[in-house]
């Protein structure tokens, strides 16, 4: 893990904040290139919308679910640099701002969350990738396999953990390439419906595996809780829109 990738003075360069950078500017490249194929007006407008709500909400779903930490460090709370972003924040505050700014412009929410589903996915595999150099979302503990590493979790404590970042990181990328080859051949709603179906699969599987500490409910880890919820909820939404068509 190299949470610091370069330091001036007493200025730090956190690696978390320039990987996710540089999947902000790819992602926003690559809707810019398919905005050309996809038409949508003032696209840019409700990529901004979007990402700033959720950019709020993973933190705040972050700081909520870390509060402990929080109540004793209260300064840090808006430390994003430092790590730390909610993946189910920042996508339902995503969503929901997107939602509602095509609402009141009047316009289809569908076309432009179509728009910008393969660059989600992309950007997901650039998150997987900052947890990698930060250290965060680390895998419990299990014995020697293939995707198994000496691996310290939140505190720094090395033990043989499943290697989540990586697992999630190349599940998303195959997801990115899914929802890549599927955006030329969809409808607007059954590509983002089955582009969340991906993403939410590919985020589902490191999940299970993940040590790091998580609110949980009836044994489980609440963040896998609701990738099965949207898991289902994509494959019912999938199934009407295809019936639709």
């Amino acid at each position: 893990m190299y949470p610091i990738l370069a330091r001036y003075d007493s200025i730090f360069i956190y690696s978390y904040t320039v990987v996710l950078a540089v999947g902000v500017l790819l992602s926003t490249g690559l809707t810019a290139r398919l905005a050309r194929r996809r038409p949508a007006a003032k696209w840019f407008d409700a990529l901004l919308v979007a990402f700033f709500a959720a950019l709020l909400g993973g933190r705040l779903g972050f700081v909520l679910g870390q509060w402990t930490y929080f109540q004793e460090h209260p300064s840090e709370i808006w430390q994003i640099g430092l790590g730390g972003l909610s993946y189910f924040g920042a996508l339902f505050a995503g969503l929901a701002a997107l939602f509602l700014w095509t609402r009141f412009l009047g316009r289809s929410f569908y076309q432009y969350a179509a728009l910008f589903s393969p660059g989600l996915a992309l950007l997901s595999t650039f998150g997987w990738l900052a947890c990698w150099f930060e250290g965060c979302a680390y895998g419990r503990e299990t014995v020697i396999g293939t995707f198994a590493a000496d691996l310290p979790d939140g505190y720094g404590v090395f033990a043989l953990r499943y290697q989540t970042q990586l697992i999630g990181m190349l599940l998303s990328l195959a997801a990115f390439i899914a929802i890549l080859w599927l955006f030329k051949r969809a409808k607007p709603a059954v590509l983002f419906w089955a582009a969340l179906l991906l993403i939410s699969t590919a985020h589902l599987v490191p999940d299970l595996l993940r040590g790091d500490p998580a609110w949980m409910l009836g044994g489980m880890r609440l963040d896998s809780l609701f990738d099965g919820l949207m898991i289902a909820v994509s494959l019912l939404m999938l199934q009407y829109f295809v019936r639709k068509e």
